[in-house]
Formats: structure tokens, C-alpha cells, sequence
């Protein structure tokens, strides 16, 4: 039981309109008794209070899969370091959000730009890698990557790439999903076209897989046919025998 006086909150000229004792007043005003949510009053008509638990990683993480922006900003209010902490697999929030795919009805918005945007504004960072392995080579699992290979997010992508995001290592995501529409945005931005990934660029990589549609913006773009993958084979060599060598072979 509490001991004293109500808290000095104004808030008198509604405690003259409720029956002395209701218990409506401590669902219709929130107030704080030592800095903790009071929950309640007791008989004598003293407020009562809880421990709150601290925000969690496991509530920020649950807010940004379903889009819940209100959830985000309240709980990154309350706790902003949350947004650099890590889930096992080394995801933050940010990757968790850019990796939902839209059309669930389950979700807050259509495509996670204004949860992106509340995780971006609280210290996100827009580049921040997931820990990969050394044979991954030059690619970066990073938020854009998230949005194009997992959310197949086109708006949010878009959205990303304004902000200033890296396009270059969602080329391959694109390639594999022979996405032209994709790829032409992530080309806009003139990402570095000659990275390698398990030894092989995008280029290289939309040869082996014979992804046409995704394979002329990317020779029209500049990409270089030339460079050999771990084995010393370049796209040219790896597209011999099929319709797209003559395509390729042009560039060279």
C-alpha cells in the first residue's frame, strides 16, 4: 500500500467529475508515483505502483517484423541503444524490418518505410552488415540487401536507395530473381558493378544462371564480361555455346 498523498499532477478538475473512489480513474488518467506507472489506488484512496520491466530487444524486434511504428518509436524513445543491439544470427531491427515482405494483413503499413524511417531517425545505421563468411567475398548483407532479396520490397527499396543506400551489394539478388525492374533501380544509382561474391560478379553470375532479363541492364550499365571467376572462367567463357554469348561477347 502506498503511503501519502495523491502525486501532484494536475489533474484535479477531473477527479471532481469522477464518484469519489472509482475505479475509472486509474484507466482514464496515467500518472507516475517515484517514477513508476501507477496502476491503481487503494482503499484510502492512495495510488499504487508497479515495476515496469525496461524495453527489450525481443519487443523491438517482435514491433519492427509485424511494422508496428508506434511500438518502434515508443520503445526506441524509452531505449535508443536497442537499435545496435543484435539478434543471434547478428541482425538488428533495421535488417529485421527491411527483410518482411508486404501483403500480410497482419502488418502496421503497406511496406515498412515509416518504421524503416522511426529505425533510421533513432541511430540505425543504413549501411550496418550482418556478420557473413570470408567466401562470401566482396558482398554485405545490409538493410538494402534485406529489402531486395527477403521483403522483394520495391517502394521501400526505392525509399532506401533515396536515403542514400549502397546498391551495390544487391546486384546478385537481383540477378537471381531476374528482377529488370529491380535491377534498373539499383543501376540508377550507379553502384560499383565489379564486385565479387564466391568469386563472381554480377555479370558473371547472370550468365551462369541465364538470367536475360537482368543480364542486359547490367552489360548496358557497364558490368565488365571480362573478369574471371575463382576457376578463371569470365562470363564470355561461361555463356559459350548458349544465345546470350553474342550479346555478351559484343562488350568485350
Amino acid at each position: 500500500m502506498a503511503e501519502g498523498p495523491l502525486p501532484t499532477l494536475l489533474f484535479s478538475s477531473t477527479v471532481k467529475r469522477l464518484p469519489e473512489g472509482s475505479q475509472l480513474l486509474s484507466s482514464l488518467i496515467y500518472v507516475t508515483l517515484a517514477g513508476r506507472p501507477v496502476d491503481g489506488w487503494d482503499i484510502m484512496g492512495h495510488p499504487t505502483a508497479r515495476q515496469i520491466k525496461p524495453p527489450s530487444k525481443t519487443a523491438l524486434f517482435n514491433a519492427a517484423s509485424r511494422w508496428d511504428t508506434a511500438a518502434v518509436k515508443m520503445i526506441l524513445a524509452a531505449a535508443p541503444e536497442l537499435a545496435e543491439t543484435i539478434d543471434p544470427g547478428g541482425r538488428r531491427a533495421l535488417h529485421v524490418a527491411c527483410a518482411v515482405r508486404p501483403g500480410t494483413s497482419m502488418l502496421g503499413e503497406p511496406n515498412g518505410i515509416k518504421t524503416v524511417t522511426a529505425l533510421l531517425n533513432a541511430g540505425a545505421g543504413l549501411e550496418v552488415e550482418v556478420p557473413m563468411d570470408e567466401d562470401e567475398g566482396d558482398f554485405r548483407a545490409t538493410p538494402l540487401w534485406y529489402a531486395v532479396a527477403r521483403g522483394e520490397n520495391l517502394p521501400l527499396v526505392r525509399f532506401l536507395l533515396k536515403r542514400g543506400a549502397d546498391a551495390s551489394y544487391s546486384l546478385w539478388a537481383a540477378v537471381w530473381r531476374d528482377d529488370d525492374v529491380l535491377c534498373r533501380e539499383l543501376l540508377k544509382v550507379k553502384p560499383r558493378l565489379n564486385l565479387r561474391a564466391h568469386g563472381e560478379t554480377p555479370i558473371f553470375y547472370a550468365a551462369r544462371l541465364k538470367r536475360l532479363k537482368t543480364l542486359d541492364p547490367l552489360i548496358k550499365a557497364g558490368a565488365d564480361p571480362s573478369i574471371i571467376d575463382s576457376h578463371g572462367r569470365s562470363a564470355v567463357d561461361i555463356a559459350r555455346g548458349h544465345a546470350i554469348c553474342r550479346k555478351i561477347s559484343s562488350t568485350v
